[in-house]
């Protein structure tokens, strides 16, 4: 073993890790003292030293194991990047003098440690735990701030425990089959690995929120605390479809002509229940829930076109996603802090608050994929991608589905722009206020100018091949 001579010998990596574990304990220490104002300021500056250093691994450039067991590349580091920028906005949102924020920072702490598993697994198990350290804490900060809300925290506690099943009857399958349980492509042929795919891509669809397996997570979305929906929606799914995406090209990618076919059907159903169930919807926080279960249908596109550049659009759609659902919550947010939720009474809301009708009004725009937003480039990247993967039928559908979008999101821009007799100024609270207006910011920056962000997507999509 060589002991390192100074400190700059040491891999970044383990800087990382030490800073890792100073998050969750200072959390924890926090949380037992009530100091709320000193917890958040240490938990926001050791997301942004996590940021900092995942920023400089990015730029090292380096791929490589840690005791077998991590697997550093621009893959797992882009994701790795997403999820503390994610997990950092939702403390943010969250951020409050009470109880309730003190124990919610612990909670995301653990959850985002079991994201970090998952972004630098080597193997299934490490996805298995990883899942699992994500699953239980987010269930536990549903019930945190709502007595009503046990019935959200219920429904994502079977939704978690279905999805957690299926996936480890698959690893013991993929062992039996292989004799291996690391996220390498087996050369074994047979009717245990092709079960072993089906349940697979069931457990993930749980956690990506993809139809069929998706029924109760408008319920959730709904029922929970609004930073709280901002994380599930925002991040979690999100793990979902990295796990998704590992267990695909590292696993399975021999059996591409088998799961691409299941996928694409999974793509059109998912766009379509989630874009036609948003058009009835009234209340703002479910119609969001309905449009992020659509929005899983497009990054879907990248994966079943299956080349390195349908996958970087799908990282970047991700990002996208992420950017934009965590902004619109922060406006959902403030509104029921003011007991507004359904659309109608949004009307008048440029009168009442112009900032924050105006940044939802960007956000719901790069929702539909309007230029010079985000989403207007990761739409952009999916749709060509699947035209140049030779899936033209699929982008159109996409197209399809994104016109139909254009109704429900713009019956809220109207809404927020009609003019109402006694318009009261409402006062967005500050950490609200900066969540909202960051969000907005990053999704016309990007958009404006994505080359940064696509050069990212494009060496983590290279590292799958």
């Amino acid at each position: 073993m060589i002991i390192p001579s100074s400190l700059t010998q040491i891999p970044l990596f383990y800087y990382f890790a030490a800073l890792c574990a100073l998050l969750v304990v200072s959390n924890i220490r926090f949380v037992m003292g009530r100091h709320v104002r000193a917890q958040f300021a240490f938990s926001a500056l050791f997301q942004l030293l996590l940021i900092a250093i995942i920023g400089a691994m990015i730029l090292w450039n380096g791929s490589y194991t840690v005791l077998g067991l991590i697997a550093v590349s621009q893959f797992s580091l882009y994701f790795a990047l997403i999820f503390t920028i994610g997990t950092l906005l939702v403390n943010i949102l969250g951020y409050s003098r009470d109880a309730h924020y003190s124990s919610f920072a612990v909670l995301s702490s653990f959850a985002l440690m079991g994201m970090y598993l998952v972004a630098f697994s080597n193997s299934l198990v490490s996805i298995f735990i990883g899942l699992e350290l994500m699953s239980i804490p987010t269930i536990f900060a549903i019930l945190l701030s709502k007595k009503f809300a046990i019935e959200s925290g219920v429904k994502l506690f079977i939704l978690a425990s279905l999805a957690i099943a299926l996936f480890a009857f698959a690893m013991v399958l993929v062992y039996g089959a292989a004799g291996s349980v690391a996220l390498s492509n087996p050369a074994v042929v047979g009717s245990l690995m092709l079960i072993a795919l089906a349940l697979m891509i069931a457990a993930l669809g749980f956690e990506a929120a993809l139809f069929p397996f998706n029924l109760w997570v408008p319920d959730v979305y709904q029922g929970s605390t609004t930073y709280v929906t901002a994380m599930i929606g925002g991040i979690n799914k999100k793990v979902g479809f990295l796990a998704l995406i590992e267990v695909l090209f590292l696993l399975f990618f021999s059996y591409k002509t088998t799961f691409v076919p299941i996928l694409y059907v999974i793509a059109i159903a998912t766009m379509f229940y989630g874009n036609l169930a948003a058009l009835a919807q009234k209340n703002v926080k479910r119609l969001l829930a309905y449009s992020s279960i659509a929005q899983a249908g497009y990054i879907l596109i990248g994966i079943v076109v299956a080349t390195t550049y349908s996958l970087g659009a799908a990282f970047f759609q991700i990002f996208a996603h992420m950017l934009m659902f965590i902004g619109a919550l922060g406006v959902v947010l403030f509104m029921e802090s003011k007991n507004k939720n359904e659309i109608n009474e949004y009307i008048g809301l440029h009168k009442e608050s112009s900032i924050a009708a105006f940044c939802l009004a960007i956000i719901l725009l790069s929702f539909i994929g309007i230029p010079l937003t985000i989403g207007f480039i990761g739409k952009f990247l999916l749709f060509s991608s699947a035209v140049y993967g030779g899936l033209l039928p699929l982008a159109l559908i996409g197209i399809i589905n994104s016109i139909i979008s254009v109704y429900y999101y713009f019956k809220i821009i109207a809404a927020m722009y009609t003019n109402k007799v006694g318009a009261v100024h409402m006062k967005m609270s500050g950490n609200v206020l900066f969540v909202v207006v960051l969000c907005t910011l990053a999704i016309l920056a990007i958009g404006i100018y994505p080359n940064i962000l696509i050069g990212l997507v494009t060496s983590a999509a290279k590292i799958l091949g």
